[in-house]
């Protein structure tokens, strides 16, 4: 999983990047993140294991919108390759970072950052549209995949020019498949980070100013959360406490992610590895099986399942299964959240 912060200047990005990786803000803007998952450390519990895996993500941050025309092409190629985006939004005063607007205006920045989506993407399919165009006179042997491409993108740029997203678009599968590899900015998965002062803000009317259509909101104090991610865990408790912190901001994060783009884990447990395994909800068994390797998907036999909380209660996958909790599941079973399995497979 790829996720970015994107913003316009000041708008505490950066800050939120710390805040979630432990950065100190010097090298690479880009970090992978280990997925807090409190069920690998039970597993490691009983099973003692030579090492613990968890699931990762990468935590980009990006630069400012608006900052250097001459490298905003750079920069939305960048956002191309995410799967998600984090669009910060500032809700702080603070001089040490000028704002360009009079006073803090959460609904024109929302605007400002989907105009710039809109344009990036009208601008990508007005190109492809003037090579189609030309491309489709030839008789080709994509002569016909180039016209439904045109159709569907004339489509497209109908509707940018109309002010509103490609998201808004009902299109079918065949016309998805077509556009996939575009990575459109305004169909990517979004959720909304407000960036809070250190006290004293209304999240809710905060929240209340966010547009119709976006589900997933966090409200980060930003920079107490990057102070509390640079402390050791110790301190770093002792501190959430004393701000009424139940959850740090990378967990929340990670959270919205998995909820935005639909995903959850399956577990595998042993003394070699306790690991935690990232599928797309609804993943079949055998899709599954691929993560780990094609070859446990290309053997698969069956899969060998047991819910999480009665493997911890039996104390491991032997005793659960002794005591009846596993269940033989074939190629098509869906994997639920959580779920220890363990693949049999013949190569």
């Amino acid at each position: 999983m790829k996720a970015g912060f994107v913003g316009l200047p000041g708008s505490g990005k950066s800050t939120l990047f710390r805040a979630v990786t432990g950065s100190d803000g010097t090298g690479d803007p880009f970090r992978t993140v280990e997925v807090p998952d409190q069920r690998i450390d039970q597993l490691a519990g009983i099973y003692n294991p030579k090492k613990s895996t968890y699931a990762k993500f990468e935590c980009h941050d990006l630069a400012g919108i608006g900052v250097d025309d001459r490298q905003e092409g750079r920069l939305f190629g960048a956002m191309r390759q995410l799967e998600a985006l984090a669009l910060v939004v500032r809700c702080f005063e603070s001089d040490a970072y000028p704002y360009d607007r009079p006073e803090i205006d959460v609904a024109k920045d929302m605007e400002d950052l989907v105009s710039a989506f809109q344009v990036a993407d009208f601008m990508m399919v007005e190109n492809r549209i003037d090579k189609l165009e030309k491309q489709v006179l030839k008789p080709t042997k994509t002569q016909d995949q180039d016209k439904k491409e045109l159709a569907v993108l004339t489509k497209l740029k109908g509707v940018l020019e109309g002010g509103s997203s490609i998201d808004d678009v009902a299109l079918n599968d065949a016309e998805e498949e077509l556009i996939r590899g575009f990575g459109f900015l305004t169909q990517k998965p979004k959720l909304v980070v407000l960036d809070l002062p250190d006290e004293g803000a209304d999240e809710a009317a905060l929240r209340a100013l966010v547009p119709d259509g976006i589900d997933h909101v966090l409200a980060i104090r930003g920079s107490i959360e990057a102070e509390i991610a640079s402390l050791d865990p110790a301190d770093a408790l002792e501190f959430m406490a004393d701000y009424g912190i139940e959850r740090p901001a990378r967990d929340r994060l990670v959270a919205e992610l998995y909820g935005l783009l639909g995903l959850h884990s399956f577990l595998t447990a042993g003394e070699d590895e306790c690991r935690a395994w990232t599928i797309p909800q609804g993943a079949s068994a055998h899709e599954s099986a691929g993560t780990i390797h094609s070859d446990i998907q290309r053997g698969f036999i069956r899969a060998e399942v047991i819910p999480f909380v009665d493997l911890v209660a039996a104390g491991g996958f032997k005793d659960a299964k002794a005591a009846g909790h596993m269940r033989l599941e074939g190629k098509e079973y869906r994997v639920a959240d959580g779920e220890v399995i363990n693949f049999r497979f013949s190569v």
